[in-house]
């Protein structure tokens, strides 16, 4: 009987050596999982630097900057010269570069002119610049009215600025692509109205 004894009391000692060595397996397992968990939330809320270079050309906060496709479209394009029916980076006008924003960023044809983008029966346009929302479109011309000729368009990006080709002269001092504010002269003075694309109401880029 004592064998006995000791023959349970030795394999209870295993068993339970090996519970709490299982135990302590799954422990580091759980620890390592949390630590992955950690370091992936730590990726997605991770703040990138186009988020903070344009936050701060906007006067936003980088995590605002949540179409990113959208900004790194415009930073691959920033300070391309103007140049009246070009379309490349050596030169490009005001309508052109509308139109590649809407077709490579969100896969959608829009009008080649800045009049036939204004005419477009699918341009829902509206007078209020409390109702600009990015991904519109916003129409100029010397006067800012609706009855004279559009001469100029640009891309709504939020906070009064959009991004635009112009000939005009920006703050670097150079034409071409560049961000203005919607609130400050000329442009406030040439300001028509801002237009709504009805197939780009989600604000979603295309799929890479």
């Amino acid at each position: 009987m004592n064998t006995l004894y000791k023959t349970l009391f030795l394999f209870i000692i295993i068993v339970g050596a090996m519970s709490c060595g299982g135990s302590k397996k799954a422990e580091q397992e759980a620890l390592a999982q949390a630590r992955r968990d950690s370091i992936a939330l730590a990726q997605k809320n991770a703040v990138l630097p186009i988020q903070k270079k344009y936050g701060a050309i906007l006067g936003v906060s980088p995590k605002e900057i949540s179409n990113v496709p959208l900004f790194e479209f415009i930073d691959d394009w920033m300070n391309a010269p103007y140049k009246l029916g070009g379309n490349t980076k050596e030169g490009i006008d005001c309508s052109y570069f509308t139109q590649y924003i809407f077709h490579d960023v969100y896969g959608n044809l829009i009008e080649r002119t800045a009049q036939k983008q204004f005419d477009a029966p699918d341009t829902n346009k509206f007078k209020g610049l409390h109702n600009l929302k990015q991904g519109d479109l916003i129409f100029f011309n010397n006067k800012g009215s609706e009855f004279r000729e559009i001469t100029h368009v640009g891309f709504y990006l939020g906070n009064n600025k959009f991004v635009h080709s112009t000939s005009r002269k920006g703050n670097s001092g150079g034409n071409g692509v560049q961000i203005s504010n919607l609130t400050k002269q000329p442009w406030k003075r040439m300001f028509v109205a801002g237009g709504k694309k009805p197939k780009l109401e989600n604000n979603e880029p295309i799929e890479n």
